[in-house]
């Protein structure tokens, strides 16, 4: 019996914008389940399909487009009405040359649910320009999305350069660095790697009920 992450990745790489958006809706799920065990799964099976020659790196990038279309609907039905009340403010980016966003939007539509002002800055954003969207809005989190294991020195740049922030902003680290290497080296009292959305939730409850938060998850 066919799982409903591959109806959806069916869908998705059938460019079924929406069947895609329909059957996320129609689910009884939380979003949280949902990103988990529809979406991010969905999105792997269709990485390993690529990586087997099941598909080109066409239907790749269609099915990942349709994906970001379906998740911003999806989302914006599922945030929260209160953002003008909220106390808190995060920013999520990809590092320079990282193009994978996926992740990085289902992580501030959690955050939008819980009521967070949410800056997302999308795919390859170099540091200059992080530390400028920084200095201006100075969110009390900022979230850094790695995929590529070459671009580990840069990581470590970034994080170096955002703990010394005004403000000492909160950073994050998560993408598929975080869940399949050992980056405990890069942890501090500022700076935590969340291996998952599961993960990155539990952080944002402890973090809005005042509760300590540690690195690794």
């Amino acid at each position: 019996m066919q799982q409903t992450y591959e109806k959806f990745a069916a869908f998705l790489l059938e460019g079924n914008h929406k069947e895609a958006y329909e059957l996320l809706q129609n689910e009884k799920e939380d979003s949280l389940t949902i990103y988990m065990e529809i979406v991010t799964k969905a999105m792997q099976h269709i990485g390993e399909l690529w990586q087997t020659n099941q598909i080109t790196v066409a239907d790749e990038h269609l099915a990942t487009s349709v994906c970001d279309y379906v998740l911003s609907h999806y989302t914006f039905k599922h945030m929260s009405k209160e953002e003008e009340t909220a106390k808190h403010k995060i920013m999520f980016l990809c590092l320079e040359e990282e193009q994978h966003t996926i992740g990085t939007k289902m992580a501030a539509a959690l955050c939008q649910e819980k009521n967070w002002k949410v800056k997302l800055l999308g795919a390859n954003l170099p540091l200059e320009y992080v530390i400028s969207s920084a200095n201006k809005w100075k969110p009390d989190v900022i979230g850094l999305s790695a995929a590529i294991a070459y671009r580990l020195p840069v990581l470590k740049q970034y994080i170096e350069t955002l703990e010394e922030l005004e403000g000492k902003p909160k950073v994050i680290i998560s993408g598929r660095l975080a869940s399949t290497f050992d980056l405990s080296n890069y942890q501090s009292d500022q700076t935590f790697v969340l291996k998952d959305l599961r993960s990155f939730n539990s952080w944002l409850e402890n973090y809005q009920k005042g509760v300590s938060v540690n690195g690794a998850s």
